[in-house]
């Protein structure tokens, strides 16, 4: 089974491909007649009649043939932005895909070895807490199984479908405190060497920014029949590489605070 991390890498790949494959499309103008377009039309063997299209920038040379049944528009700047945007969304759903999973993986250890205090003293977690009730038959179920407690707690824990902390800048913070992590984004800032602010107002654009792309094709919430906003790939590549390195870095501090927890359970066991 993948651990959390592992699924994240995966999930993550794809945007950073969708970085790529635009950078390799980017052009200033494409090329459909000239010496180069000749000289190519010699080495593939074209027909004098097909129609030819050449692309070309500091890292890629594409020569693309009539049969491939590509316009030139689709290889505009305007057209090829929509590599840019899919990445941000996909940078997101990975983020809100291994937040859960981060629980999932840990949030039993975290009740086994903290007991009633692994609820943590915050405001809008104790409001979400709230909610999470038990009835008779489920805490009998508690009692006689005191072994299978903490998987039960933390799958009703999961199981709420309002828990609507699990994305952005929010997610983070509170899957770190239910993983026991006190302040998780001063000690992700400090881990990256970046500043905290600074990070997590991107996390929070980024996910502004995908609920704009996906349910509003990118117009803005205040404005979702006017133009869609303009995008860049030095924004976009920001904002997936601050996905991909705030969550690699809760994922160390979580692997550190849990072996942390394991040798606490297992010391407490040996002292009983």
């Amino acid at each position: 089974m993948l651990s959390p991390r592992q699924a994240f890498e995966d999930n993550i790949r794809p945007a950073e491909l969708l970085l790529r494959v635009y950078r390799l499309l980017e052009n200033d103008s494409i090329e459909t007649s000239g010496e180069m377009v000749t000289a190519l039309r010699q080495i593939v063997r074209c027909d004098a009649k097909e129609e030819l299209m050449l692309l070309y920038n500091e890292v890629f040379l594409g020569f693309i043939r009539e049969r491939a049944q590509i316009p030139a528009a689709a290889l505009k700047r305007s057209a090829l932005d929509n590599l840019l945007r899919q990445a941000i969304v996909v940078a997101s759903t990975a983020l809100e895909t291994y937040l859960p999973s981060l629980l999932r993986a840990n949030l039993p250890l975290v009740i086994e070895a903290k007991g009633r205090e692994f609820i943590p003293q915050d405001g809008d977690l104790n409001d979400y807490f709230k909610e999470l009730t038990f009835d008779l038959p489920e805490t009998m179920r508690i009692l006689s199984e005191p072994e299978a407690a903490p998987l039960f707690i933390a799958n009703r824990i999961l199981g709420l479908t309002n828990f609507k902390y699990l994305s952005s800048r929010k997610g983070i913070h509170a899957v770190g405190l239910l993983l026991s992590i006190d302040k998780p984004w001063p000690q992700i800032a400090e881990k990256l060497q970046r500043d905290r602010k600074d990070l997590m107002n991107m996390l929070e654009e980024t996910a502004r920014r995908r609920n704009d792309i996906v349910h509003r094709a990118d117009r803005l919430q205040s404005d979702p029949t006017g133009e869609a906003q303009d995008i860049g790939y030095a924004w976009a590549k920001q904002a997936v590489d601050t996905v991909i390195h705030v969550c690699l870095a809760l994922d160390e501090l979580v692997t550190v605070r849990m072996n942390e927890l394991k040798n606490y359970t297992a010391s407490e066991l040996v002292s009983n």
